[in-house]
């Protein structure tokens, strides 16, 4: 393969002299925004493009360059971009002069609810208004209901910017064992014990030395930014087995598995009942919606009814269950269960064809890659995928450790090379690929492909 850096150095003179107005626009952002945005994901290097226009499959910057796009909306967007059934249903509503906060309960968030525990075993749950403060609430109600304090995660797994959980997420020295950001309390280093994702060994080690101070056990059945690796179901079954054992809470984090991999939760695929699910992403429709749902004895815990010693102030906040977010959710999830086996056998099937296709076309530049995403329960339809250049020969990525080890794969010439050439080709992506949605076409799928052959072609001379 050729030189990363001349490769590097080369898709960045060519994205600088195609994306001159979003140079522009970065430089005046810059002054008023860090890197000029609000989301670091977004900020990609040199500088990230700015978007005029997105719908379906595909995004346009204010260059003029339309992109089809894998990012859709960090996962959340199954319909692709501004899905028709859901503007209609807010411009409907806003057309009554409603659709702004209003500080009431509103009807459309019971409806939601009760559509959410219809695909769920748990007695209630709760909105607020993203995946970070949902898992934060969750660990609260956890550590208030086993008067306990320890909290158990795995390495590479992110449930949001929250002080319980910035340990063990991407930044690999001998592991991922990190603290991971400034100005959280000296004691929350001991307070977060991690345990090694798939790896019973380790879980029965964990909770053999610490069981008794355990207040919750939380974990992505699927997880993200770990690698698009999906639990093994032994191993989730040891998980729930253990918690129960310990008189520990599993919370499971379905930001981004729930109703990605079929109309539901990826819980009632491995047949496993958690204490706690948090929500976000695609409950919402596009919209900001994330929410907490389990057991009625420990969701009780924020009722302001219950004894102010054993409170947890979950209150929600201002914008929780606004009321376009709720009715963007309710008509988007319904949608989806009713077509739910066009949806998911669509996706699932361009998805294992995207992983399939791009590691054979590296493997015949002797370009050793692993797609990740695929594997699941009970033959899971997975539509998200993640291309992972190997720095050594592996059969199968089972383990986080794999992903962000750099001895093991190359991350900048998965984070920024690969997704400069991939930009260069006219395809946004994210993790080497991203998500795929019913708005991208076989043909654009096969276009996707067709540009990789080209950078893997272009590389290997």
């Amino acid at each position: 393969m050729r030189d990363k850096e001349s490769i590097l150095a080369e898709l960045i003179e060519i994205y600088k002299s195609r994306h001159k107005k979003s140079a522009e626009v970065f430089a005046s952002a810059s002054r008023s925004l860090i890197k000029g945005g609000s989301h670091n994901l977004r900020l990609f290097s040199p500088y990230p493009f700015y978007d005029i226009q997105s719908g379906g499959s595909k995004v346009t910057d204010i260059d003029g360059h339309t992109y089809v796009d894998f990012w859709q909306g960090h996962f959340a967007n199954i319909l692709g971009h501004n899905p028709t059934i859901v503007l209609d249903a807010l411009k409907e509503y806003m057309s009554y002069g409603q659709g702004l906060i209003t500080g009431f309960p509103g009807e459309f968030q019971f409806k939601l609810a009760q559509l959410i525990l219809d695909k769920i075993s748990a007695d209630k749950i709760r909105f607020t208004t993203s995946g970070t403060l949902a898992s934060m609430y969750a660990i609260m109600l956890s550590k208030a209901f086993t008067q306990r304090d320890t909290i158990v995660k795995v390495g590479g797994g992110w449930h949001g910017a929250q002080p319980y959980v910035l340990k063990g997420i991407t930044e690999y020295e001998d592991g991922l064992n990190q603290i991971e950001s400034a100005g959280l309390s000296s004691y929350v280093d001991s307070t977060i014990i991690l345990t090694k994702f798939n790896d019973e060994a380790h879980l029965e080690k964990t909770f053999y030395e610490h069981g008794d101070k355990i207040a919750c056990f939380i974990i992505e059945p699927f997880i993200g930014a770990g690698g698009f690796l999906f639990g093994q179901t032994e191993y989730l079954n040891k998980v729930r087995e253990l918690t129960s054992r310990h008189g520990s809470l599993l919370i499971f984090d379905e930001v981004i598995s729930g109703f990605r991999f079929h109309a539901g939760v990826l819980q009632s695929l491995y047949g496993i009942d958690p204490d706690l699910t948090i929500f976000g992403k695609a409950i919402g429709g596009g919209m900001p919606v994330s929410a907490v749902a389990g057991r009625g004895d420990v969701l009780d815990l924020f009722s302001p009814e219950t004894n102010p010693i054993n409170r947890v102030k979950f209150e929600g906040g201002t914008f929780s269950a606004h009321p376009a977010s709720m009715l963007a959710g309710l008509t988007f999830l319904e949608y989806l269960i009713k077509n739910e086996e066009d949806i998911y056998s669509k996706i699932g099937r361009l998805g294992e064809r995207v992983r399939s296709g791009i590691e054979e076309i590296f493997s015949c530049y002797d370009i050793p890659v692993k797609c990740t995403g695929g594997g699941g329960p009970r033959g899971t339809k997975s539509s998200l995928v993640g291309v992972n250049f190997l720095n050594e020969k592996l059969d199968k990525l089972r383990f986080p450790e794999q992903i962000w080890n750099p001895k093991t794969s190359d991350i900048e010439l998965r984070e920024k090379i690969f997704k400069l050439a991939m930009l260069e080709e006219g395809f946004n992506t994210f993790h080497g690929y991203g998500a795929i949605s019913t708005a991208h076409s076989d043909e654009e799928i096969q276009g996707s492909l067709d540009a990789v052959e080209r950078i893997a072609k272009k590389w290997s001379q």
